[in-house]
């Protein structure tokens, strides 16, 4: 597998780790609002989930660095941006200290505002970067692919050579 294949794959699974994380704080918004949760472990589960969520984005930021070292593209350019700003958001809630939650103040209207906007604006995010980091890997998943099949096609093979050349044969559908 080449290179550009792995960070592929590591972005990509690090943004549905990312996205099953946000969607996560979803599911706990609505165990809140329905009073299956009470405040306490609601900010508990919200502190948690902050550092592993800014350690998956900055590994991210990482890994897009990285493939821009292998080979400059516009997108690579576009998705190292995005990572940045986006780290950069929650790196500056992280120094200032405005990531914890309080479980008094869970209640108030503009907490659950600005939260879920968070949350939402996240989502978005993630939805945007899954799909160009789909984008990105799958012209990467065939390029490693075709390396891997010309270096076992370099190899003595075994099998008859009539075995190789045979089709299937040819199906022609009815003429209605």
């Amino acid at each position: 597998m080449s290179v550009e294949t792995i960070f592929a794959l590591i972005l990509f699974i690090g943004n549905i780790v990312l996205l099953g994380i946000l969607s996560y704080k979803v599911l706990k918004f609505g165990e809140l609002e329905e009073d299956h949760l009470n405040p306490t472990d609601f900010a508990k589960n919200m502190n948690s989930l902050f550092p592993i969520e800014l350690a998956i984005m900055a590994g991210l930021s990482v890994s897009c660095f990285l493939t821009m070292v292998t080979g400059w593209a516009v997108l690579k350019l576009v998705l190292l941006l995005l990572n940045l700003c986006y780290l950069g958001y929650h790196g500056h809630l992280y120094t200032e200290g405005k990531w914890k939650v309080d479980a008094a103040n869970v209640w108030s209207p503009s907490f659950k505002k600005k939260a879920q906007m968070t949350i939402m604006i996240g989502l978005v995010y993630c939805g945007l970067c899954f799909f160009l980091y789909l984008y990105k890997s799958v012209p990467a998943l065939p390029l490693s692919m075709h390396a891997e099949l010309s270096l076992h096609s370099s190899r003595p093979s075994h099998t008859s050579s009539h075995l190789l050349c045979h089709q299937p044969p040819s199906r022609s559908w009815p003429q209605l």
